[in-house]
């Protein structure tokens, strides 16, 4: 009987342990990666030949936010904003800032809060970063009034863009590669995925503490609420065999999306379609751009 109390009790404490902390720091304190080319850590665009500046701002409720401005080779046509994903930072967009601004485009690279050099204590998922996103807007408004912003973003980065134009009508295009269209879905999903193991009522538990914990509000945090508010075009850039997050919400989305294009590719996983389909990836990017802020840019 001794060892049956032991064993209860030892599950509950289990119970207790993963709701109120291991959950939710695991959702709410994603663990960072360094970005790598060729196994060294790159850590500013001078690593690839980019001329830059150091940039910050900061948030409305005053968390410092840091990025990188990456400007036009030659004559600017437009602004792109960067917006990076989860267990990243601002670094794993050079790549991309490389050919943009090799084709015009000035690349403003952010560190969502808790991410990177910017500050905060928690990776809120949208919820305060669309705010964020907004300041940032207004930070590359100021510098280029003429010109018009785009933003593009990578996995949770594309998640916190669409929410941002869902707000902020500034915006002249979105290119969202790999976004989750629910929160609460994501993390359920993730669950199924990571632990082959799923219960909404962990779930609930667990995002209930997350609440709690930050500040954020679950039901709040849906892409697909704000792209129905959206008004400019939106390009949809998802692989077919992404397992993190699946390729359902990217189609979802777009079927609630005004002005919406879906670029599905065959055999990529998450947010991987570059190394996919090569050159194929930046023509459709450069095009959607052109084509997007056509009036603004002529």
């Amino acid at each position: 009987m001794s060892l049956i109390i032991i064993l209860m009790l030892s599950l509950i404490f289990a119970y207790v342990l993963v709701v109120s902390y291991i959950g939710p720091m695991r959702i709410l304190k994603p663990r960072q990666k360094n970005f790598l080319i060729d196994g060294k850590v790159v850590t500013s665009p001078s690593d690839l030949g980019l001329e830059y500046e150091d940039v910050q701002i900061k948030s409305f409720d005053g968390v410092d936010l840091k990025g990188w401005l990456v400007k036009s080779v030659g004559d600017p046509i437009g602004n792109v904003i960067y917006i990076h994903g989860t267990y990243t930072n601002k670094a794993f967009g050079l790549k991309r800032a490389k050919f943009l601004s090799e084709n015009g485009y000035n690349v403003l690279l952010i560190d969502l809060r808790y991410h990177g050099e910017s500050g905060g204590r928690f990776c809120t998922y949208g919820y305060f970063e669309k705010f964020d996103l907004s300041e940032w807007i207004s930070f590359i408004l100021k510098r280029y009034p003429d010109l018009p912003v785009s933003l593009f973003g990578i996995s949770l980065g594309g998640a916190v863009a669409l929410q941002t134009a869902g707000i902020d009508n500034r915006v002249c295009a979105v290119i969202a590669e790999g976004s989750f269209s629910n929160f609460y879905d994501l993390i359920y999903e993730y669950q199924k995925t990571k632990f082959k193991f799923a219960s909404k009522f962990l779930t609930d538990k667990i995002l209930e503490n997350c609440e709690r914990i930050s500040g954020l509000k679950v039901n709040e945090i849906s892409p697909l609420d704000y792209v129905k508010r959206i008004s400019c075009p939106v390009l949809y850039i998802h692989g077919k065999n992404d397992e993190t997050v699946k390729p359902w919400h990217s189609e979802v989305l777009f079927r609630y999306t005004a002005k919406g294009e879906l670029f599905l590719v065959d055999n990529a996983g998450h947010v991987n379609s570059w190394d996919i389909v090569g050159d194929a990836y930046k023509e459709r990017i450069l095009a959607f751009l052109k084509s997007s802020c056509r009036s603004k840019i002529n």
